[in-house]
């Protein structure tokens, strides 16, 4: 876990990791000047909205913070101010931080951002991207899992859960799995250390939830039931591929 500084100016703060990227250049969260200075690579699918960047050796990903369901008709990104130990970016930038301290499967935080508007602020996170991987969700609308991997999927949410870590958002597109077979677990916003309960069945419960779901391009999903128990069989081992 590499230090990090804070960079403030009137418009914004940034924490960073200087082991990443020192000095920092506070224009990686303008997509547009990404663009413009050939450092675009393109982008995720899904409401996020996350673009992926290459800079100074670096693969990345930015990410903004937007809203979903009805509030995102009043405001996309904006969010009430508090205190920046508080704000979006910096809580999930802290807790990558820590959960890679613990040897968890997750993105590196390079950067967070929080932009202050009056009562409002808007925020962005940079995170390594992680090689040569894809969400659960497109392989399996490709090929089916075999058990292991299943199982290694099932692993990886227990060491995240023994950790005492709560998922706000598990479900198949925040799981990738690398070209080793290796399974990472992404997009920790809203999501927070807690003490042992309920909440580890309620978590896996919304990750069977969002396997039985429609995909939205009408792909045929391909698993089964009994990819879900090799899951659970995985989980309940502990055990875990990186």
């Amino acid at each position: 876990m590499g230090p990090y500084s804070d960079l403030r100016s009137s418009s914004s703060v940034i924490r960073y990791d200087r082991s990443v990227l020192d000095p920092f250049e506070p224009r990686l969260f303008d997509v547009a000047w990404i663009q413009d200075q050939g450092h675009h690579r393109g982008n995720a699918a899904g409401r996020g909205a996350a673009h992926f960047l290459s800079f100074a050796g670096h693969e990345m990903v930015l990410r903004p913070f937007l809203r979903g369901g009805l509030v995102r008709k009043i405001s996309r990104d904006l969010y009430l101010r508090t205190q920046l130990e508080r704000t979006r970016a910096i809580r999930e930038f802290s807790l990558l931080r820590w959960m890679r301290a613990q040897d968890l499967p997750v993105p590196r935080p390079v950067a967070a951002q929080m932009c202050p508007h009056g009562l409002f602020y808007c925020a962005s996170l940079i995170t390594l991207r992680i090689p040569n991987a894809q969400p659960l969700e497109d392989l399996i609308c490709q090929y089916a899992l075999d058990e292991a991997q299943w199982a290694k999927v099932g692993g990886a949410v227990r060491a995240m859960h023994d950790a005492g870590v709560y998922h706000s958002d598990l479900n198949r597109r925040n799981i990738l799995i690398d070209s080793g077979g290796g399974v990472w677990l992404i997009d920790f916003d809203k999501c927070e250390r807690r003490v042992p309960g309920a909440w580890t069945n309620e978590n896996l419960d919304r990750l069977l939830r969002s396997l039985r779901k429609n995909d939205p391009e009408c792909r045929a999903l391909r698993w089964s039931e009994a990819d879900w128990q090799a899951l659970l069989d995985g989980y309940a081992q502990g055990a875990r591929a990186r």
